[in-house]
């Protein structure tokens, strides 16, 4: 073979080997293949075999010295040539097609997501806006909860009760700045505290305590209570309980309130001591010494020792009023009232009082009769002698008394007790007058 045959059969030979690879890639894509190009693909394959065949059939031909006619070769290839490429430029539509399908289907779907993209950010714009309005709203909510928790804790502090929470274990939770005043202990250590560490009392710790009522069904406590501060000193106070409800209605402790009523209780005691009590003279007055007697009475059946009245009345107080003035007479009956305190153990006393006017009483324990030698009477006109032997006297001291005891068998009221002494008071002044047999009968006596 000459030089050209023998690069003709290398390039041929070298064309099968490009032929053997399209074959087995073309093999291997086959599963891949959509159904609708997988005939064209296999006819392809057979074409591209039936060319291998040809390169095959030449190959060996030149080698062989074959006198092969040139239209036999020349005229199947061509046809197969026309063939292939029509194939692939059919193929080579198809795939383009199927691009441009794609693409305007992509390009479709890329308007379709862009619009739902623009849809869907319009949305969140919208969610965003609305999510910024609402956290605005939760700001200015939440700035107008705090200057309303700031204007309670203004209103809390500057109230005059001291108020305390109390939770369900007894831990005080908040108190306002009365409250911790009234105790003696600083806002920050009171909270956390047991509560009874911050004011004890008799009743903590027993069922009298104001959160145990509350826990066992009581809707409103009210009680006085003597609460000790942390420096001993002892606070009478009014403290009233509420329950302590959480959003969901459950009880969760008590708000108490705390009203020191210390200088109030002092002021009922003065004036409660002021209505029973004569201003001249220190001795209870009539209404104040009508009580005692009252109550003595209810009890008079009930002591082992008897209840007696001694009715006395100051002598010659019109006179000494009108010879030596009104200031000169209150100073009589302070006397008097001074003989009569001196006069009596405080054993045996119940109380003394003057009645109105010159007019006194004592109730008193006595297991003597009612008698002109009476222990006390015997004392009474010793001290009203002293005082009338004092110099520069410018009256004289004299009283007339008389003494009756209550009988329980024959119970009476007040009024008709003291009315049996001023009827004895006024029988001693006829007997001291008229002295006679019957002058120390134990009716009453005078001095």
């Amino acid at each position: 073979m000459n030089t050209s045959q023998i690069l003709s059969v290398i390039l041929v030979f070298v064309g099968a080997g490009f032929l053997l690879a399209s074959i087995y890639f073309s093999l291997r894509l086959l599963k891949d293949v959509p159904a609708a190009f997988l005939a064209k693909w296999r006819v392809l394959i057979a074409l591209m075999l039936f060319f291998l065949g040809g390169y095959l059939v030449f190959i060996v031909g030149q080698f062989k010295q074959i006198d092969l006619s040139a239209e036999l070769i020349t005229g199947p290839v061509f046809f197969g040539g026309a063939l292939f490429v029509f194939l692939i430029i059919n193929l080579t539509e198809n795939t383009i097609t199927t691009i441009r399908e794609g693409e305007r289907q992509l390009r479709s779907a890329r308007n379709q997501l862009e619009i739902r993209v623009a849809e869907r950010t319009g949305q969140l714009q919208q969610a965003l806006a609305e999510l910024e309005k609402e956290i605005g709203e939760h700001r200015k909510s939440a700035v107008a909860l705090e200057n309303t928790n700031a204007e309670l804790l203004q209103v809390l502090n500057c109230g005059a009760e001291g108020i305390r929470v109390v939770d369900r274990n007894f831990i005080t939770q908040r108190v306002n700045r009365t409250f911790a005043r009234m105790s003696g202990i600083a806002e920050e250590e009171l909270i956390g505290m047991p509560c009874h560490e911050a004011f004890a009392n008799a009743a903590c710790r027993t069922s009298d305590c104001s959160l145990e009522r509350i826990l066992q069904g009581a809707r409103y406590v009210e009680v006085e209570k003597s609460l000790t501060r942390k420096d001993g000193k002892v606070l009478l106070c009014l403290v009233t309980a509420f329950p302590y409800y959480d959003k969901q209605g459950e009880l969760i402790g008590i708000v108490e309130g705390f009203r020191d009523i210390s200088q109030r209780k002092k002021m009922e005691n003065m004036l409660k001591e002021m209505s029973i009590t004569d201003e001249l003279t220190g001795l209870l007055n009539r209404r104040g010494f009508l009580a005692v007697a009252e109550k003595h009475l209810l009890l008079g059946d009930r002591v082992e020792a008897s209840l007696h009245l001694l009715y006395a009345d100051l002598d010659n107080m019109k006179g000494i009023n009108d010879t030596l003035g009104h200031d000169i007479g209150d100073q009589a009956l302070v006397e008097a009232a001074d003989v009569l305190k001196s006069t009596f153990r405080k054993s045996d006393v119940l109380g003394i009082g003057r009645l109105g006017g010159d007019e006194f009483a004592v109730l008193m324990f006595s297991s003597f009769a009612p008698s002109c030698n009476h222990p006390v009477l015997k004392r009474l006109t010793q001290h009203i002698a002293e005082r009338n032997r004092q110099p520069g006297r410018r009256y004289e001291l004299s009283m007339s008394v008389g003494i009756v005891r209550y009988d329980p068998e024959h119970p009476c009221s007040v009024e008709e007790f003291l009315a049996q002494g001023d009827r004895a008071m006024y029988q001693c002044k006829n007997e001291k007058k008229n002295p006679g047999p019957g002058a120390d009968n134990g009716g009453g006596v005078a001095t």
